[in-house]
C-alpha cells in the first residue's frame, strides 16, 4: 500500500470515529433525553476508551502500523539497523496516534456539548467537526499528520543507518522538484552530493529533519539508485524562475 493511500484511509477512520460519535449522541436525544441530561452523560463519557475500543480505532492503528513495514520494504537499506531500533520508532508513533485519539475525544466532546447547546441539528454539528470546527481534524489535516510520521520514520532509519557510516561518505536530497516544493528543499536538491559535515554546516538540523511537517524530501546515502533519483538540474531550474527566493531550514534559519 503507498503512503498516500494509508493515510487517506487512515483519515476515513477518523471522520468515521467523528460521525458515529455525534449520532450517538443525537440517538440519546431521539430516545427522549433533554439537553441537560445529554450534557450530563457527555461530561462522563471515557472518549479515550469510545473511541479506540467501543468505535475499534485501535485496530486501524495496527493496520496503519503495518505500512511502516512497507516503508521498510521499499527502503534501500544501505547500513545496518537493529530490530529494537525500528520497534522503538514504530511504537513511539503508535504511542503518538493513540495520545491524539485521547486529545481528539475532548475536543469532540467540547464541540457537541457547544452544538447541543446551542440546539444545533446532527447534521449541522457534524458538518462543522468535518470543516475543522473547535479544533476537530479535517480529513486532510489527518493525511498530512500521517504523511509526516510515515516520512519521518524513513528518515530517521537512514539516520541510524548513517551512523555506522564512513566520515567522508556523501549524500543526495532526494523528492518530488514542483510548485509545492520549499525553497529550502530546492537549495538542498541543487546542492549535489555532500558529506554529513558540509550538510550540517551549510543546512542545520536538515539531516533528519528534512524542511520539518509534511516534508516529502530526505537526504539518502550516494548509491547507483539514489544518484539516479537526484534532480539538481531541474531543482536549479525551479529556482531561477523564482521571483523571491527564500530558503529557510525548519528552525527559521535562513541559508544560501
Amino acid at each position: 500500500m503507498a503512503k498516500d493511500t494509508a493515510s487517506l484511509q487512515y483519515a476515513r477512520s477518523i471522520e468515521r470515529v467523528q460521525q458515529e460519535l455525534v449520532k450517538q449522541v443525537f440517538d440519546l436525544q431521539k430516545q427522549g433525553l433533554s439537553k441537560n441530561e445529554i450534557l450530563l452523560v457527555l461530561q462522563g463519557l471515557d472518549m479515550e476508551d469510545i473511541i479506540l475500543n467501543k468505535l475499534n480505532l485501535n485496530a486501524d492503528i495496527d493496520r496503519l502500523m503495518l505500512e511502516y513495514q512497507n516503508v521498510l520494504g521499499a527502503m534501500e537499506m544501505t547500513g545496518t539497523v537493529t530490530a529494537e531500533s525500528l520497534n522503538a520508532l514504530r511504537e513511539m508513533d503508535r504511542s503518538f496516534y493513540i495520545k491524539q485519539a485521547g486529545g481528539l475525544g475532548e475536543t469532540l466532546k467540547k464541540e457537541i456539548a457547544r452544538g447541543v447547546i446551542a440546539g444545533a441539528t446532527e447534521k449541522e454539528i457534524a458538518d462543522g467537526i468535518l470543516r475543522g470546527a473547535g479544533g476537530a481534524l479535517r480529513i486532510d489535516q489527518v493525511e498530512t499528520l500521517v504523511n509526516t510520521g510515515l516520512n519521518q520514520f524513513e528518515r530517521n532509519v537512514k539516520v541510524e543507518m548513517a551512523e555506522f557510516d564512513e566520515p567522508n561518505a556523501k549524500y543526495v536530497y532526494i523528492g518530488i522538484i514542483d510548485d509545492k516544493t520549499r525553497d529550502i528543499c530546492l537549495l538542498m536538491a541543487s546542492a549535489g552530493e555532500l558529506t554529513r559535515d558540509e550538510i550540517d554546516s551549510r543546512f542545520p538540523n536538515t539531516f533528519s529533519n528534512s524542511a520539518g511537517y509534511n516534508c516529502r524530501h530526505h537526504w539518502r546515502k550516494e548509491t547507483s539508485r539514489s544518484k539516479e533519483l537526484m534532480k539538481p538540474k531541474q531543482a536549479k531550474s525551479f529556482i531561477s524562475k523564482k521571483k523571491t527566493f527564500k530558503p529557510v531550514t525548519v528552525e527559521g534559519v535562513q541559508v544560501g
